[in-house]
């Protein structure tokens, strides 16, 4: 039986999680463990049938009503022609991808760690060309939480981009600990959510790129860009940071392959470098504009790699 709200119970867990937040100890370290044995025993297993599991784990999401209720609607909303048995097949198949994206950043990563993972990767025709094009001219990569997203950083390490990204690390010690750990070796700099725009600018000035995501909502001082045709609440730092430094734009995708292991990766340069710009609210929506429509084209293509139960729409326009 779950504690009444605003019981002693409640309030000592709020307590707790506050105190230990990204600090050792014996409490973080117990409540990590479940999560950190599960990890060492998916590395265990044969890369398909760990990617079986976290495709399975990943299918809990399909039990919130809350979060069916999301992905119907962003669905309905981005392909209205599908019937509903239809939807709710790619949902289900969509909660199972985000499982696979975890399980290939902390099992498939570390299992390549060594030899390189261009094994894994093939190219949509001009990609890497265009990828590589861009070495040493500080490019700002956006993708979509869509397809083998996280692995994506290792194909443009392996490039030579020297890539480098945001990230909110669990409150975890130990979780974050591992997080991090499965991306050293492939040369990408984690960036933490405080001060993480100065520290993407220095990276920048040191010809390192950066990558970033548009798709998720966003509650501090949004713009409005459509998405999927309707209205979405949108950081803009990719645009204003491409804008402020002259940088060239690319929108990036890693479509998932039948074979274990397996990624197609695909790339559309949305803005040439050029002249530095002011940053107003009119140019970085139409840039945004532009890197959701290449993104759109791809997603549509593979509904069933993209994460539609996160809440796209929640922050909604003033005048709404």
């Amino acid at each position: 039986m779950s504690a009444p709200e605003g019981s002693w119970f409640k309030s000592a867990r709020d307590v707790a999680r506050r105190r230990w937040r990204h600090k050792p100890g014996l409490v973080p370290w117990l409540r990590a463990l479940p999560a950190r044995l599960t990890l060492r025993f998916l590395r265990l297993l044969p890369l398909r049938l760990s990617l079986g599991l976290g495709d399975c784990i990943g299918r809990l999401a399909w039990i919130s009503e809350k979060r069916k209720r999301y992905g119907r609607a962003q669905l309905a909303q981005a392909l209205p022609q599908l019937s509903k048995q239809e939807a709710d097949r790619i949902l289900k198949a969509s909660c199972g991808s985000l499982g696979r994206s975890a399980v290939e950043t902390l099992v498939v990563c570390q299992r390549y760690r060594e030899q390189g993972m261009s094994k894994c990767f093939s190219w949509e025709p001009g990609a890497r060309e265009l990828l590589f094009s861009m070495k040493g001219q500080s490019p700002v990569l956006v993708e979509a939480h869509f397809g083998a997203f996280e692995a994506f950083g290792a194909a443009i390490a392996e490039l030579g981009l020297e890539p480098g990204f945001t990230m909110r690390l669990p409150s975890n010690y130990y979780v974050a600990k591992d997080v991090v750990a499965s991306r050293d070796g492939f040369g990408i700099q984690l960036f933490p959510r405080r001060g993480a725009v100065r520290k993407m600018l220095a990276h920048m000035k040191s010809g390192g790129s950066i990558i970033l995501a548009t798709d998720q909502d966003a509650h501090h001082a949004p713009i409005f860009v459509p998405w999927f045709d309707k209205l979405a609440a949108t950081e803009r730092a990719a645009s204003a940071i491409a804008l402020r430094n002259g940088a060239p734009v690319v929108a990036c995708w890693c479509v998932r392959e039948p074979d274990v292991a397996s990624f197609r990766i695909g790339a559309k340069l949305v803005r040439p470098a050029g002249m530095r710009e002011k940053v107003t609210d009119e140019a970085a929506i139409d840039l945004t504009s532009k890197i959701h429509t290449a993104l759109e084209v791809v997603i549509r293509a593979h509904p069933e790699q993209y994460l539609w139960v996160h809440n796209r729409y929640k922050t909604r326009p003033p005048e709404e």
